[in-house]
């Protein structure tokens, strides 16, 4: 049995007839001709093999099944407004999914800044975020199990990619520690101290850093553990732990910070947001277009998202 044909003019014209039980009035507010409606309700009508109007002198009344086809056709109409409203919102990158690696912790600084940034004004996207070292990161990326990543800039990468800004390299000492009076460190003065690195993250960038200022192998300790893990081993010893700048927004009683010097100015990693070429979802474009206005603010407040160590 073939199904009857109707559109979503007909549902519309359906009910402003028995919103206003005219088709006198219906037409008026749906802006056509009486004569035309009423020829769309009868070929609906004649589709459904139903009556769904009661003509009489004083207007038009549903019949029982019109009462129960103007319940579905409402149903139906809202959901394709629904429906409208959401493919509009994708369009425009509001909604979604946008599945994010992040090298480097965020609890404060740039990454920090641009994810509160993005997630006050796009609250309804599914923000999913994954961690790891740079490499695992782009290659995920690249196999598009990732729609994007922020990594520490360096080589590798042949992609799309925009600078994010920079972020600060620091020491995370116990508050007892000889080094903790210090307002800030240099590479030797670490290099009697022995050193704690996470295997994940950003860890293999800062023993490649700690190794090109001179800093023994041997008194770089790589372990398999969280960031919060290793400030509380910091915490209750000697061992120093390396962390970027937006470590530095795990709390914990017990622990500063402390900038290392390389020279005159503070160590720095540059940061990059990485994407695929010929990408073209509008969530990933439009975190992208915020993530390079947020790098803009930045740049011409260069105090913005740097956090207190």
């Amino acid at each position: 049995m073939t199904a009857p044909s109707f559109n979503i003019r007909d549902l519309r014209r359906v009910i402003a007839v028995a919103e206003h039980r005219s088709l006198r009035r219906a037409a008026l507010a749906l802006e056509v001709d009486q004569g035309t409606l009423t020829r769309s309700i009868q070929a609906l009508e004649h589709a459904l093999r139903i009556p769904l109007f009661e003509r009489m002198r004083t207007g038009a009344q549903l019949t029982a099944a019109g009462v129960a086809f103007t319940k579905i056709a409402a149903s139906v109409l809202d959901g394709m407004d629904e429906a409208m409203l959401h493919l509009r919102l994708r369009h425009n990158g509001v909604v979604g999914r946008l599945r994010l690696g992040v090298q480097v912790s965020f609890g404060n600084g740039v990454v920090a800044n641009l994810l509160e940034r993005y997630q006050t004004v796009c609250p309804d996207v599914d923000l999913q975020i994954m961690d790891g070292p740079r490499e695992i990161l782009l290659r995920d990326v690249a196999a598009s199990r990732l729609d994007a990543a922020i990594i520490i800039s360096g080589e590798g990468w042949h992609g799309q990619a925009i600078p994010l800004g920079k972020e600060r390299v620091l020491a995370a000492v116990a508050r007892d520690h000889p080094l903790a009076v210090r307002a800030a460190v240099t590479w030797s003065g670490l290099s009697a101290y022995f050193l704690t690195l996470p295997r994940r993250g950003a860890g293999m960038e800062l023993r490649k850093l700690a190794l090109r200022h001179g800093i023994p192998s041997e008194r770089i300790m790589i372990h398999d553990a969280a960031i919060d893990r290793l400030l509380a081993l910091a915490r209750h010893g000697d061992k120093i732990l390396l962390v970027t700048e937006g470590a530095t927004g795990i709390k914990m009683d017990g622990i500063v910070f402390r900038p290392i010097m390389d020279g005159s100015d503070p160590a720095t990693f540059d940061l990059a947001l990485c994407w695929r070429d010929g990408e073209s979802d509008p969530v990933l474009t439009h975190f992208v277009e915020l993530a390079r206005q947020t790098q803009e603010d930045d740049a011409s407040f260069p105090g913005a998202g740097a956090g207190a160590v």
